[in-house]
């Protein structure tokens, strides 16, 4: 990630030193959340002096407000909108007050960019429609998102990549044709046994990830232990299956065609999984064409080998796994009160600050 030097200099205005201000540059724009740890991780620094005063100044400049866990430890939300409009990033919303759910994930991303802080990130959700929607060409209907209901009545916004784990490019000579990058996703996950949240994660994102000719996953959790089982069902989404046929295709339309003619008790589990499969299989604009002409009667059965043509190639494909380095098992239990005012995050920071290891 090559940051630009006019917005260091802008954070480096406000009395921060080039390291802290590429540091919060980065919590800015992923997280905008951090703990000390991660602040001495990334500069390398032991504690002591340093920490002290840049944590200081972040709260008594209003730029950050702290969080009150377990065992002494605090997690620093940077909310200020001086930073963020420093950044010209005043719309994120990486700044708003978090569940500790979010707040935990938040945390494992951050640690995530901060081990490779120079990868070439799609930072925010305007790079990341830029790439795939503008430059590749993927329809908005297949990019992952989330619908919000608008202040006004009736009024609704579709918020894309809203999970904000991060998407890098790698340029390769072995991207398929037309494909200078190869995006890399990430899933950052927690240490606990369930992979339930990696499941529905695949499956808001199949449909995207099935229109690109090439891309790599990277499962990061603090927890080796997880390694298998989620490579296992990465397989079962994107590993390899048999070709489709004409006949596949013919059983996904009439069960599509149930499903809009709202004939629901028509349709079988059986069925429903078939729709669910389908829908993210086959829906690049050709199919889409291709069922419409088969509504209409144009299309005969036999005719539709036609739209697997570009299919003849199966997109390049990679799984990798990556230990996060902390569990944060503080978020098993709050302790004290959420946000507290700077003047109290103040007047304690010598003894928290020697206790933030999480």
């Amino acid at each position: 990630m090559n940051i630009s030097g006019e917005y260091l200099s802008r954070l480096q205005s406000m009395e921060y030193n080039h390291s802290e201000a590429r540091f919060l540059y980065l919590v800015a724009t992923h997280s905008g959340h951090f703990t000390a740890r991660q602040f001495l991780a990334f500069t390398g620094q032991p504690k002591g002096s340093m920490l002290d005063r840049f944590i200081a100044h972040v709260l008594d400049s209003r730029h950050a407000r702290a969080i009150q866990y377990g065992r002494n430890t605090r997690v620093f939300n940077l909310f200020s909108r001086q930073i963020y409009g420093a950044l010209d990033k005043d719309y994120l919303r990486n700044r708003r007050r978090l569940s500790d759910e979010l707040i935990h994930t938040r945390l494992l991303i951050l640690d995530f960019v901060l081990a490779q802080p120079d990868l070439d990130y799609l930072e925010t959700e305007s790079h990341k429609l830029g790439y795939f929607h503008r430059q590749l060409g993927i329809p908005l209907s297949i990019l992952p998102g989330h619908i919000y209901a608008g202040i006004r009545v009736l009024s609704i916004t579709k918020r894309f990549f809203v999970d904000r784990f991060p998407i890098f490019l790698i340029p390769t000579r072995t991207a398929p044709k037309g494909c200078d990058n190869i995006p890399t996703f990430t899933y950052c996950d927690s240490y606990g046994r369930n992979l339930k949240p990696f499941r529905e994660h695949l499956r808001r994102y199949e449909a995207f990830l099935r229109q690109l000719p090439a891309f790599d996953f990277i499962y990061a959790v603090p927890d080796p232990g997880k390694f298998d089982r989620a490579r296992g069902m990465f397989q079962r989404f994107f590993g390899t299956r048999p070709a489709d046929s004409p006949d596949d295709l013919i059983c996904y339309f009439k069960v599509r065609r149930l499903w809009d003619e709202k004939k629901y008790n028509s349709l079988t589990r059986e069925d429903r999984d078939l729709l669910r499969a389908g829908s993210a299989r086959y829906a690049a604009e050709r199919f889409r064409l291709a069922y419409k002409k088969w509504l209409a009667g144009g299309a005969r059965d036999g005719n539709l080998g036609a739209v697997f043509e570009s299919d003849a190639r199966p997109p390049r494909i990679g799984f990798h796994t990556q230990l996060l380095p902390t569990r944060y098992d503080i978020f098993v239990r709050q302790a004290g009160p959420d946000y507290r005012t700077a003047a109290r995050n103040r007047s304690s920071i010598s003894s928290s600050t020697s206790a933030t290891s999480s």
